[in-house]
């Protein structure tokens, strides 16, 4: 099982696509900032299940801003980050996370991309797909209960560059 998740897109979204067919994954994750940019994933690949909460840029917004779900044997613990203060803390989202028996959360807010391990827990902020010198996003990779995930930029670099 294969996640792509996006955060933090801001209307750019030309690229997208083109990362979501490299890493063809089983399920996409977009959380937030823009939501409406999760419709364009959704029209390009309409066969792709696609999870997406809002931002705190998504004001009108009357979507769930935290979502579980099931990636494989693990539950997913999907959320932009805002109101859990992810940008001092991350105690609150974790604490969350953990009590809803999530091993993977995921949240962006920050566009910092990061990889931690907490409590038995595996947390992942794919940064910024659509702002920054270089947009990024998360593939996540489950095999049971086995998660392995990397960062990787937007836009695919040729090696030999």
């Amino acid at each position: 099982m294969r996640l792509a998740v996006f955060s933090d897109s801001h209307g750019r979204t030309e690229l997208l696509p083109q990362a979501v067919r490299r890493t063809q994954p089983d399920i996409i994750v977009h959380l937030g900032d823009h939501l409406r940019d999760s419709l364009a994933l959704q029209r390009e690949f309409p066969d792709i299940p696609l999870y997406a909460v809002p931002g705190n840029c998504d004001f009108a917004s009357r979507a769930e801003d935290t979502l579980t779900f099931m990636a494989g044997e693990v539950l997913v613990f999907a959320t932009h980050g805002h109101r859990y203060f992810v940008k001092s803390t991350m105690d609150p989202l974790l604490n969350s996370a953990h009590f809803a028996g999530a091993g993977l959360v995921l949240y962006g807010h920050t566009h910092a991309a990061r990889i931690d391990y907490p409590a038995g827990m595996t947390a992942v902020n794919p940064g910024s797909c659509g702002l920054g010198a270089e947009p990024s996003f998360a593939v996540i990779d489950i095999r049971g209960k086995i998660i392995a995930a990397r960062i990787e930029p937007v836009l695919a670099r040729d090696k030999y560059m």
